[in-house]
């Protein structure tokens, strides 16, 4: 899920473009921003260095924090991983 501000969600998780397959990481190589084209919200995924080919597109979720008891794990295996996305 993505979420755009206070009031809005988005959730691809059943269908949507090609960038729901992208993963979450501590130490990602993309970064996901909001932009307004035509008074609309698009969400633009930019690259925050150069990616080498093949290597997978991986951005920081950033999912709200949440109590303990709903805590979701991270496995993404970078050296600064924060073990938690939320």
């Amino acid at each position: 899920m993505f979420r755009l501000d206070e009031r809005r969600v988005v959730d691809a998780t059943l269908s949507g473009g090609l960038a729901r397959y992208i993963n979450h990481s501590c130490q990602p190589n993309c970064v996901a921003e909001t932009v307004e084209v035509d008074r609309h919200l698009r969400i633009i995924i930019f690259a925050k260095r150069r990616i080498a080919r093949g290597e997978e597109l991986a951005y920081d979720y950033k999912f709200d924090i949440e109590d303990d008891a709903h805590k979701i794990m991270c496995m993404c295996g970078a050296p600064n991983c924060r073990k938690w996305m939320n």
